[in-house]
Parts: C-alpha cells; structure tokens; sequence
C-alpha cells in the first residue's frame, strides 16, 4: 500500500461531466458519494513526481488503493484529468497536451454494456471504482467475455488494481506477482533505483511461489495438456517466457493433467474446500529477498484470508447460536403468552398477537406513530412484518374499559363482517397489556373533519350523504341482518372512521351488547355513553335497545347536516340545543337554514329537508315515535311519505319548565342508576 507525504485535495462531487477537467494545480478532486474515496493528483514518499490516483479519504495515514499512470509519472503538477467529447475516454495530459494515460474503453465496450453513448460521465463510486457510465442507466450485473462489468459502465478502474484490494476488483495476476505493476515500481529502502521501476525480465534463475487451497484462475488464457505430469508441466512453463503460472487441474494424487496460463491471471479466490495448488511465477530476485514486496503481499494476501477465514466462520457459528437460542426462548416465551391468554378470553375466532410483533410493527410504540389518545388509552399506527397496516388500540392502565369491555369488544366484532363496521385483525393481551389491532383508517374519524373549520370544506353535499347511507346500512346489519342482534350504545362521530375512499365504518364496540333473536332490550343500573348522542330513556332509566342507537344515529344525521356538535350547542335566542334548533327550524319551515355555512348553495334542497326530518324522528323523546332501523333505511332511500316528528329528547319548552313531568338535564346519578360518561372512544 502506497502512503502519502502530501497531496494536495479540495472537496468536490463524485463526477467529471464531458468538457471538464480535474487539474492539478490548485489541487481538484472529485470525493465519491459517501465520502470514502477521493481521486485526484499525488507524489509518493518524497518523490516530486505526480500521480493520478485514488486514496482512502479521511483517514489518519493516506493510503492510495489505485493509480493511472503508475508506470508513465508526471514530472510537474501541469496534469489535467478529462473526459473526451464522446464521453467514452478519461484522458491524463500534461501542460503541453501530451498524452499521459488514456482509459481503453470504447465504443464497442459501450455498445456491449448497453450504453447509448448519451450523457456519458465519469463517477467514482462509493465501493472505490472509477467508472464510465450512462448517467441515466441504472446499472446491473451482467457478463461480458468473462469479466464481471456494469450495465451501463463501458470502463471501469476495477479491472486494473494495485496492491490494494478493494471489494469487487478482479483478483489478477498483477495482485498476486507485482510483475510489471504498481506493486513493485515505488522505491523502497532496499532499492537504489531512482524511482523504483523494476521491468520484471524472464531469465534464468526465475521460480515458482506455491498457493493452496486456491479456486484456480479464469482459463480463458490457459493450456492444458493431459499428458504432462505436475513435474514435467513446470519444466514447460519454465522454459517459456510468457508462462506465468501452472497447476494440475486434477485433484487426484498422481493424476496427468497441466494447465499454464499465458497473460493475466483472473478470478482468482481462496477455498474453504477441495481449494488446489497454483504456482505462481516469480523473478530471481523476489525469492533472493525475504523482505521483497512480493513476499510481504504474498503473506498479507495469505494471513488476511486465513483470519478473514476463521472470522467468517467464528462469526457465523455465534450467529447461528444466537439464532437458535433466541427462537427457542421466543417460542417458549409465545407458548406460554398464549396459553395465558386462552384462559383470559376463552375461543375466540380472531388471531391473537405476541406483544413482541405489535410493539416492532409500532417502532416500539414510537411517539411518531401515534395516531391519537381517548379515554381507554392511545392508538398506535403499525406495519406488521407482511406489510400491511393497522392501528392499534391499547387500553392505558387508567382507563375505564376494563377485561370486561375489552372482551366484550373482542368476542363482539369477531363474529361480525359488514363492509360499513371497522375490521378487528386481531388481539394481544400480556400482563397488564390489552391491545385490539384494527385495520388502518388513513383518514381517521368523522368528527376530525366534521368539527374542523379547515377539514370539514372536504365534506362536500355528496360526501356527506354518502357517510349518512354508510352508518345507517352498518346499523341495520348490527340490529337485523347479521347472526347477532347487537345494540353498539356509543355511536357518535368520534366512533365513525373513515377508510382511503372516505367510506364510513362503525367503531369501538366495548360498550356493545349483543341479544338473543327473541330479545329486542335490556336494563342496566350503570350507564355508560357519551353525552350528546344517549337516549333519554337510557339515561334516565338505564334501558337500552336497537331503538338507542337510533336515538344517537338521528343526532348524528342533523351534526353532519349542520357541522356543529349537539353537546355544547346552545342557540343564542332561545337556548335550544342542537336537537331542538333543528325541531323549531323544521317546524317554521326554515330547515335549510340548518345548514352547514360551508356548502354554501351546493346542497340539494330536498335532500335537505328529507334528511333532516329523519334525523328529527330519529330523535324523538317517546321510544315507540321512533323508526326502527329497518325502516330508517327505508325512509333514506326515499320510500313513502314522512310522518310528522314529535318533541325531541332533552328539549324542554318553555311552558314546561315548572312542570314535574318534564325530563331534567342529566345528573350523574338519576332514578338510582349511576351515569359514568366515557368521551374520545
């Protein structure tokens, strides 16, 4: 490896286009992308020659892995490096213009890699490899006469190296011998010659160095006979100047056969097994010298592969242990999770998953992939190692879903699949960690654009039309048409989510109940909702059916119609809330001035008018002046005529307000049943 006393180096980009240069004075060089290597100018040890050549770059000791004109030296710093007009040459000039060096690449080589000779440019790549290249192919391997080459590459430094191998150049003859290369032409201490050059000279006295265990050459520039012994085939090469190496290609002892090879030695590599011997040709004077340069890169070339060797293989064992016990403990530690969690949640027809695959499908439930945060905890969005994605809910230690809810939730959306109802993937319970896995909804829930001054401007006419159809058709397969008749208890907007295609799909069915086929209602001492879309009779008396969930689908219908939340809605003339503006507006026959400001005149006003009507009846007070969900859908479709809405629930008229009759406003405990509100479900 040549070391480097000085060189002088400015930071440049990784390529030199046609018509520039790279000169030597004021020290211009071209780093490649990773900022490993560097080419440019250099004069070895204390030599005022220059040389063209790459370097490691930013490393304490310079060390030149590859050198251009290695045998032709500058004699000042005149050097220019250029790309002809063609692009398919470098060419290194001095100050008078006289050529240097010239890379052999052509027009042929190009055509063969596949180049049409259009932005060709220079590169030096991140591996260390000067190339000329196609700048708009990307390149691929592929084989040309032998050679490993690039697809789109027509010249590549690779095919030339120095003493210093760098991973992917062709292991040659030149690397092995140091004949006639860079190896051996930089003075040493033990060489008086002016400045190293060493012509190697075949002659008497020449021998052959022996490597084992060795892939022998490429044979593209050998001989074989076979009838030569291993004897009488180094008496063969010996007496012929441009033999450079032999070997019995047969592994047998005793067996005839001799191949030498004439011209450079290729593709040469170290074998673990059934390796051979290859001799090697050498000058008299490397084996007189137990010092030579030869013999250092002989035992360097040597002692790296037997450690490189025993590292791989070292390596390789403890990864192979590693391995081995790590899925021992992974399916033990999986066994046991799973058995715990059978006697948690019993059969249930969804798959259950290990908390180590949900907690690396969420980068460990990076803050970045958090998607938001409600009463039961944060959801999480994930890829699972398969690709696809989902979002995670995972109930926080505070949260008031307990087991309970959370089986409950499991057990319920297990047995249902409607293309208007979340899909649950699967479950994951471990210690005090009980997580749902969903699939992903990229646009998140109803109220983030419903609520959202900005967002709602996405909800057009149609759009929201469209949503209202959706929840209602995923309300009448809960209550009629699936298996289970299924009462959810916590519809509202923040229960809506919507998929890539803005389609609705019911959410969060902790709360969920599910009846027999003959049962149609249920009572509860604890309640437990969101307020703004509970029925009345379910917060005052704990008692629930299909007809709540209308109750909260009609709450939904006028918020989508208006864009403003029944909660906290208090209108400034009369202190209705949303459901009873609605009912005044509809009865003085100003409905559409319900309308969300946002959609300006692009509503239908029919529409408009049918669909807040059915949001009215929905919301009535009395269960029984309520439609049930199979009529509800009728009654959107456009089916028959509309009956009058009566009272809504929670409206109180001013002629009422000392009457003992009326419902009061919700208190937390009422008529002994105790009202727990549970918000951002």
């Amino acid at each position: 490896m040549l070391r480097l006393t000085a060189a002088s180096r400015s930071s440049s980009s990784d390529i030199l286009s046609v018509h520039q240069n790279i000169s030597d004075v004021g020290g211009q060089t071209i780093v490649s992308g990773n900022a490993k290597f560097e080419l440019g100018f250099f004069s070895p040890g204390n030599s005022r020659n220059r040389y063209l050549g790459i370097w490691f770059k930013n490393t304490t000791s310079q060390t030149v892995a590859w050198v251009a004109n290695r045998e032709n030296p500058l004699t000042d710093n005149s050097g220019a490096l250029r790309l002809d007009s063609q692009g398919t040459h470098l060419s290194l000039v001095d100050g008078s213009n006289k050529l240097i060096w010239v890379s052999n690449s052509s027009s042929s080589a190009a055509s063969s890699s596949g180049t049409n000779m259009i932005n060709l440019i220079a590169q030096l790549m991140d591996s260390g490899n000067l190339v000329i290249k196609n700048g708009n192919v990307t390149t691929t391997t592929t084989t040309t006469n032998n050679n490993q080459l690039e697809a789109g590459f027509i010249w590549q430094s690779f095919d030339y190296p120095g003493d210093t191998f760098l991973e992917g150049m062709k292991l040659g003859r030149n690397f092995l011998t140091g004949r006639e290369t860079y190896l051996t032409s930089w003075r040493s201490a033990d060489d008086p010659s002016p400045e190293g050059e060493r012509p190697w000279i075949a002659g008497s006295g020449d021998g052959f160095l022996k490597f084992s265990s060795m892939k022998l050459p490429d044979t593209e520039n050998a001989v074989f006979n076979g009838n030569l012994s291993l004897q009488d085939c180094e008496a063969s090469c010996i007496n012929n100047c441009a033999c450079n190496a032999y070997a019995n290609p047969n592994i047998t002892t005793g067996s005839f056969g001799c191949l030498l090879w004439f011209g450079d030695i290729i593709d040469v590599k170290v074998r673990l097994q059934n390796g051979q011997d290859l001799y090697v040709r050498l000058a008299a004077s490397e084996f007189s010298k137990p010092d030579s340069s030869f013999h250092r890169n002989k035992q360097r070339v040597i002692m790296v592969a037997t450690l490189s060797i025993s590292f791989v293989l070292t390596l390789f064992g403890l990864l192979l242990l590693t391995l081995y016990i790590k899925r021992k403990w992974k399916k033990r530690s999986d066994a046991e999770e799973k058995e715990g969690n059978k006697n948690h949640m019993g059969s249930v027809e969804v798959p259950l998953f290990s908390l180590s695959k949900i907690s690396r499908a969420t980068s460990e439930f990076s803050v970045d992939n958090k998607l938001g945060e409600g009463g039961f905890g944060p959801v999480y969005k994930g890829m699972l190692e398969e690709g696809q994605e989902i979002a995670v809910k995972r109930l926080s230690k505070s949260s008031r879903q307990g087991l309970e809810e959370f089986k409950n939730e499991v057990i319920c959306i297990a047995k249902l699949q409607h293309r208007n109802l979340v899909k649950l993937l699967g479950y994951c319970i471990q210690g005090d960690e009980k997580m749902l896995i969903y699939e992903y909804m990229p646009n998140k829930s109803l109220d983030g654009f419903l609520f959202d001054k900005s967002r709602k401007l996405l909800l057009d006419w149609p759009q929201r039309v469209h949503i209202i159809h959706g929840i209602a058709r995923g309300l009448l397969y809960l209550h009629q048409d699936s298996r289970l008749k299924v009462v959810h208890r916590d519809l509202k907007a923040g229960n809506i989510l919507l998929d890539n295609q803005m389609r609705p799909k019911i959410s969060d069915f902790g709360l969920a109940r599910m009846f027999k086929e003959d049962e149609s209602e249920e009572n509860t001492k604890r309640v437990v909702g969101t307020l703004g879309y509970i029925s009345p009779e379910y917060a005052a008396n704990g008692h629930f059916s299909i007809k709540s969930d209308v109750f909260s689908f009609g709450v939904l219908v006028l918020e989508i119609m208006s864009g403003k939340k029944n909660r906290g809605f208090v209108h400034e003339d009369h202190d209705d809330n949303l459901l009873g503006h609605a009912w005044r507006l509809h009865k003085e026959g100003k409905t559409l001035d319900l309308i969300d400001e946002c959609l300006y005149t692009s509503y239908s006003p029919s529409e408009v008018t049918r669909l807040v009507h059915i949001g009215l009846l929905c919301v009535q007070q009395r269960i029984e002046d309520r439609p049930n969900t199979s009529n509800m859908v009728a009654m959107l479709s456009g089916e028959g005529p509309l009956p009058s809405p009566k009272k809504p629930g929670f409206f109180i008229e001013e002629s009422e307000i000392n009457s003992s009759t009326t419902l009061p406003l919700l208190p937390a405990s009422l008529n002994g049943v105790t009202f727990t509100q549970l918000e951002g479900r």
